[in-house]
């Protein structure tokens, strides 16, 4: 019981540190994966909850997880370059951040579970200098974090059946400098003025099932609304102006099949869409541009014995940035198509589990057309993960 009346205040604790770190993200602004293991097969989870994390993949999975609590880190290493607009003008950007993960499930009786999840997403870059020599023009840099809290109730009218229902309490920081776009002057342009981090709060919904037709066959179905974000001050006079300063979480659906192949391997598949394309800001003319995103998430585990498993995985997406627009997203290069994973479970007691993974978003290019001709972005991600998680 100590265990238990301490995680309460390790999963604020979670949600605070979450506001303070940012994360590179791979599928437009948002992770690979959520839970260690589950990052580590590829992000595959919505018919696979394996541990307090599942509400942020699928509501319905907390119900088919034991009470317990989960903790997690995932380390961010992005690097990018860019040839931007003008010849010889090269860019560089490095960087490392943190993002924490974690939550808690209860079940309050063979039928009901109660779960709280914690999720972070985001998205930017640092290039520390001026994209373009415009006399002002500041450092181009970028900064998106998000973090969602997900409080979540699961019932399961029977024993191979569970219904799910979440919020997704999501709050958001953003910063934008250095940001230069055409002046009413032909030919001309101009830098815009940075105002500073400014933050964003909004709600959404999720709803998710999970049915087990058979003892080793999952399915899973995953909904989420988008989270409707509060005016980002400043930024709706110039760079978030079309959009009225707000920059919404997207809403995303999708299917997941898990297979106990046999009594050590385990498969899993998920078919994800994001619709970033249905955000006013991705729909601004002049903007990023982002359309919807199809995801495809596979992934193994095989237990080695009763206290090793190994984990890998493999996901595609389709390209979220158009080449013609390239000039426009120099400060969210997020390019990369596919992700290979890889990771270690190791039961240190029957209640104790340590978890490590890995993810490589191979080195990608980006070769502008149209408009974008003479600019090309390149980018590089890997994360490095890292977690526990206890059972009570």
């Amino acid at each position: 019981m100590n265990g238990c009346s301490r995680s309460p205040q390790l999963v604020a604790a979670l949600a605070v540190a979450a506001m303070h770190t940012g994360a590179l993200a791979v599928n437009g602004a948002l992770p690979g994966g959520n839970g260690i293991k589950n990052a580590a097969m590829g992000g595959a989870s919505i018919a696979l909850p394996l541990d307090a994390v599942a509400a942020a993949n699928n509501p319905a999975g907390i119900a088919f997880v034991p009470a317990s609590t989960t903790f997690g880190l995932q380390v961010f290493r992005g690097q990018s370059s860019a040839n931007y607009v003008l010849p010889g003008n090269r860019l560089r950007n490095s960087q490392t951040e943190l993002a924490p993960e974690g939550g808690i499930n209860w079940h309050l009786d063979s039928t009901v579970s109660f779960g709280i999840s914690i999720s972070g997403a985001g998205a930017g870059s640092d290039y520390g200098q001026a994209a373009l020599p415009v006399p002002g023009a500041g450092m181009a840099k970028t900064t998106l974090r998000i973090a969602e809290i997900i409080p979540t109730v699961a019932w399961k009218p029977s024993p191979d059946l569970a219904l799910g229902v979440g919020l997704t309490l999501a709050r958001q920081q953003f910063e934008a400098d250095g940001v230069i776009v055409p002046a009413p002057v032909p030919g001309g342009l101009l830098p815009l003025s940075g105002h500073g981090r400014q933050t964003a709060t909004g709600v959404g919904l999720r709803a998710g099932l999970l049915w087990k037709p058979a003892a080793d066959w999952s399915l899973g179905v995953n909904l989420k609304s988008r989270a409707r974000m509060g005016r980002l001050d400043g930024y709706d006079r110039d760079l978030l102006a079309y959009s009225g300063g707000r920059l919404d979480v997207p809403a995303q659906y999708g299917v997941g099949l898990a297979w106990q192949a046999s009594g050590r391997l385990t498969l899993a598949a998920d078919v994800l869409r994001i619709l970033w394309g249905d955000i006013k800001a991705m729909q601004d003319p002049n903007g990023f541009a982002w359309p919807n995103q199809p995801v495809l998430r596979f992934g193994a585990a095989w237990q080695l014995d009763d206290r090793w498993t190994l984990r890998a995985g493999y996901s595609r997406n389709r390209s979220q940035i158009d080449s013609s627009r390239a000039v426009q997203n120099l400060l969210v290069p997020s390019i990369h198509k596919e992700a290979y994973t890889a990771g270690l479970s190791w039961r240190v007691n029957p209640h104790s589990e340590l978890n490590l993974g890995y993810e490589l978003n191979p080195r990608t290019t980006l070769t502008g057309t149209g408009a974008s001709t003479g600019t090309s972005l390149t980018s590089k991600v890997q994360m490095f993960l890292l977690g526990y998680h206890h059972t009570f």
